[in-house]
């Protein structure tokens, strides 16, 4: 049995129907594969972790810097003071937006709760991007920046992670590291210096032989996700080479906590359900095709929406409708009153392959062994860098008290204002949407769906 196989019942045990398991192992079948091959892994994680995986092929080995045998290799390199902004740009924040969207729609599962990290991904994948030229780069900034080249990139990325750990209540943890063999596999040094620079990597070589090494990753995932991510990664087979990992976790609690909850009907795709209910009253979103609330943490970075399509749209429909630009604009529509939430207790947790998400948004190079460029990241005699897998991991937790979230990212490398008007009701009492948003940006941490709030 494979990583990814190992992967993937790992999920399967979290989510019971998930069906990419199939669909990833057909793709890989069509790829052509030589037959000497390595694998890189990079995850990620809010508590979400991400995993990506590079294959390599045959390639003329170009000069590198073959970095000593420590386990930090990081220990060598400082990071060095960039002049970054203050804040992401608004190029940059419409980009993250339509990208968040647009991976929410490949990944929700109708009729069935679902999460994912639009934050987590993007900086596992951004840190990929920095292994990358030509037309593989280029598909990279297309998909993270709207066409921004990797330098406005890494610095908006570094302004965004700077800006998220600035807090003033509650936990945030935010960590990116990489992972890889200690034997056959030459990295580039300015791949690990641009890492550390704009995203505070860590690099760590180890023999993946070791039984030992897969609990070190999972141990990192683990301290980095709060303790809700606790297996990333199981065996690690013997093509595998690199693994790049986000690791993103927030635990925070309302600004005003629910006092109390009472029993209510919820109808769930499958029926109707009895579930605990929350009430409040808050800052009322609302377009013409959903209405919703914004809920304030006690950090005023972060806050949670939720949004509840229009009576007669399901919320399948309502979500392939979204647009960065709706999303966006819904979140600002908060301004001309407030209404009474009526929102249910849940808890749940997903896993996902984004790996035909992203190559439907146009990352295709980077998965393809005989197109893919990550010539910048480094070499293996054993051949081409490529992307195997890209894996996330996500948890969600929402009562009286607060939330928690998680998230972990993965990319596998193979080788080969009030009114006073009276205050609106919203009842989430049927299927509707979930954020955690930076309420600077707007940008959603996480997106999600809470199809049954009892599953």
């Amino acid at each position: 049995m494979n990583h990814k196989e190992q992967y993937r019942e790992e999920c399967e045990r979290i989510r019971a129907s998930e069906t990419w398991r199939h669909a990833a192992a057909s793709r890989m079948q069509q790829q052509p594969r030589r037959p000497r091959t390595a694998k890189w892994v990079f995850p990620g994680a809010l508590a979400a972790a991400l995993v990506c995986a590079l294959v390599f092929s045959p390639l003329l080995k170009p000069a590198t810097v073959t970095v000593e045998a420590k386990e930090n290799l990081m220990e060598n390199i400082r990071a060095q003071k960039q002049q970054v902004p203050a804040a992401p740009g608004q190029d940059f924040i419409s980009a993250q937006a339509d990208f968040a969207v647009q991976l929410f729609q490949k990944t929700a599962d109708a009729g069935k709760n679902s999460l994912v990290s639009p934050t987590s991904a993007a900086l596992a994948l951004g840190m990929t991007a920095n292994g990358a030229k030509g037309g593989t780069l280029s598909q990279f900034e297309a998909l993270l920046g709207g066409g921004m080249d990797l330098s406005a990139l890494n610095k908006n990325f570094a302004a965004e992670q700077s800006a998220l750990k600035a807090v003033t209540s509650g936990k945030t943890l935010l960590a990116n590291s990489i992972w890889y063999r200690d034997q056959g596999l030459s990295v580039k040094k300015p791949f690990l210096q641009s890492n550390a620079d704009f995203f505070g990597a860590d690099a760590y070589k180890l023999d993946f032989g070791d039984p030992a090494a897969v609990g070190k990753i999972n141990s990192w995932v683990d301290k980095n996700t709060g303790g809700t991510i606790k297996k990333m990664v199981g065996r690690i087979e013997p093509e595998e080479m690199m693994i790049l990992i986000n690791a993103l976790y927030l635990e925070q609690e309302w600004r005003s906590p629910y006092i109390n909850s009472r029993d209510g009907t919820f109808h769930a795709p499958e029926g109707d359900k009895t579930v605990k209910m929350m009430e409040s009253t808050e800052t009322y979103l609302h377009d013409g095709e959903a209405e919703g609330i914004l809920k304030p943490l006690k950090d005023p970075r972060y806050a949670f929406a939720a949004i509840l399509p229009k009576s007669g749209t399901s919320v399948n429909d309502y979500v392939q409708s979204l647009t960065g630009r709706k999303f966006l604009s819904l979140l600002r529509s908060g301004g001309d009153g407030t209404a009474i939430g009526t929102l249910p207790k849940f808890k749940f947790s997903c896993a996902l392959s984004l790996n035909d998400a992203l190559q439907s948004l146009g990352l295709t190079d980077a998965f393809n062994s005989g197109k893919a460029d990550f010539s910048a990241m480094g070499s293996s005699p054993a051949g081409n860098l490529y992307i195997g897998s890209v894996l996330q991991k996500t948890f969600l937790q929402v009562d009286e008290a607060g939330l928690k979230a998680g998230a972990a990212t993965a990319v596998i490398l193979d080788a080969g204002s009030s009114s006073s008007q009276r205050p609106r009701s919203v009842v989430f009492d049927r299927p509707f949407v979930i954020a955690v948003v930076d309420t600077s940006t707007n940008l959603p941490l996480f997106l999600g769906v809470v199809a049954d709030p009892a599953a």
